[in-house]
């Protein structure tokens, strides 16, 4: 960007010769780039300014991020070729949300067109019946199809169940995984790692079980842990299998709240000799209480080594609430306290929130009508757009003091020096003000914000 274009959307050049963009979505008008005035040397008296100057360089960011389920790949796999295409460049690149981040399923979730594992042969402990097949018809070519708009989408992918014959209920619902079959599930795992990347899309990273905690009492699939069977399993099992097959596919482990449960199975997983050294990061949800984000605190003080990725919570397909202010709620802490990635759940479903095979009412991230294929956006989509656009892989989340006047932000300064600061804001709210102020190298600029209204903004300055 040239200063000469900036200067055009603003109503005077910047006195101190920053460059700047403005861009903001209200419920009257859609994502857009505003006029703003520049900054000035002149402070505000009554309001504590935004100290950009002072902020404090965090963890990097590496991508925003969405699941592509086996019910959203037949989705997108049954859209006109060439709506298709569009959506997953709005998806994929800054024409849209700019997604960086690609979570795959190892085999069936709630939200599939069928239950299904990769080796359904009991005992099969080599893996010899091992097939991708079922992921050859649509999810393979829709990853291939994402990789074309995106080329360095970081894929990553987690089971609900191993194959029902490694555990305690024979069934891929409900159950907790066989001791004597963990052998046999680290092979799994290479053999889903390998076939994918022989097929050219690359696993970066794994989570032995999405919800480790979570038993589902018979709804859709899933696999219960202990902290003694994740750890055990991760240390002596897939770690070593992975190691031996040459495979650098990192390991990310638990994939669920960080509630007071969780915390105290992560620390009796990571507490066992030699489990850590095994591990590459905690993978994080936000269902339930958004006061749980403040948690990631003290795990990272205990475990600085491992990096943090939020996985998984999308839009719902009753429930409204989920507006944009939600979702900074809780997608802001998140980050803030140590995620590298903020990832939604279904990319997309059609406006029932199908296909699923479990009984949740999950939204997608973006609808597709199942008649007309026409695409509606999510609120949600609409937080993201004003992030992953502007956010460089390799940028820092910034902690930076100041009076944020109601309003929820989140600062990122990209690798080059560019400062990225999203406000989220609810004029309804009744300790909302009309405006923030920002303090940048000395000089200060207010950003106005619609009043009875939430809306969303994203200054871009250096």
């Amino acid at each position: 960007m040239t200063l000469a274009v900036l200067v055009a959307a603003a109503f005077v050049a910047a006195e101190g010769g920053e460059e700047l963009r403005l861009f903001q979505t209200t419920p009257a008008k859609d994502f857009r780039e505003i006029a703003t005035a520049g900054f000035a040397p002149h402070p505000y008296p009554a309001v504590e300014a935004l100290d950009v100057d002072g902020a404090v360089e965090r963890h990097e960011f590496l991508a925003l991020g969405a699941s592509l389920t086996d019910a959203s790949a037949w989705v997108l796999a049954n859209m006109p070729a060439e709506r298709r295409d569009r959506l997953l460049r709005e998806l994929f690149t800054p024409e849209g949300c700019n997604l960086g981040a690609v979570r795959l399923n190892i085999g069936a979730s709630d939200y599939s067109t069928a239950l299904y594992s990769y080796d359904d042969v009991p005992g099969d402990v080599e893996m010899r019946h091992f097939s991708l097949k079922r992921d050859d018809v649509h999810l393979v070519p829709i990853a291939k199809a994402i990789q074309k708009v995106r080329p360095d989408a970081f894929f990553f992918a987690a089971p609900w169940s191993p194959p029902g014959w490694m555990k305690t209920s024979g069934l891929m619902v409900g159950g907790s995984i066989k001791d004597e079959f963990m052998p046999a599930l680290a092979n799994y795992f290479v053999k889903y790692v390998q076939e994918y990347g022989a097929r050219g899309v690359e696993i970066r990273a794994v989570s032995p079980q999405n919800e480790a905690l979570c038993e589902t009492m018979g709804e859709y699939p899933c696999c219960t842990y202990s902290a003694r069977q994740e750890g055990e399993f991760v240390r002596d099992h897939l770690a070593p299998a992975l190691r031996r097959a040459g495979l650098g596919t990192k390991i990310w482990v638990y994939d669920h709240n960080p509630d007071a449960e969780g915390l105290a199975h992560l620390a009796e997983m990571l507490g066992m000799p030699g489990a850590e050294s095994a591990v590459d990061g905690i993978a994080w949800h936000i269902y339930g209480d958004v006061n749980c984000a403040t948690n990631l605190i003290s795990v990272k003080t205990a475990h600085p080594r491992l990096g943090f990725y939020h996985t998984e919570n999308g839009p719902h397909v009753v429930d409204k609430s989920r507006n944009e202010c939600w979702w900074a709620e809780r997608m802001f802490p998140m980050m803030q306290n140590g995620c590298s990635t903020f990832t939604t759940w279904n990319l997309c479903l059609d406006e029932l929130g199908m296909p699923a095979s479990g009984a949740h009412l999950c939204g997608g991230f973006v609808t597709v009508d199942s008649d007309t294929h026409e695409v509606s956006y999510s609120p949600q989509y609409r937080l993201f757009r004003h992030i992953g656009p502007f956010v460089k892989r390799g940028a820092h989340v910034m902690e930076v003091k100041g009076d944020r006047g109601g309003t929820r932000i989140l600062l990122f300064r990209n690798p080059d020096g560019e400062n990225v600061l999203v406000v989220v804001s609810d004029g309804n709210r009744p300790h909302f003000r009309r405006r923030i102020v920002i303090k940048y190298k000395g000089l200060y600029k207010t950003l106005p914000l619609p009043g009875g209204m939430i809306s969303v903004s994203t200054l871009v300055f250096k």
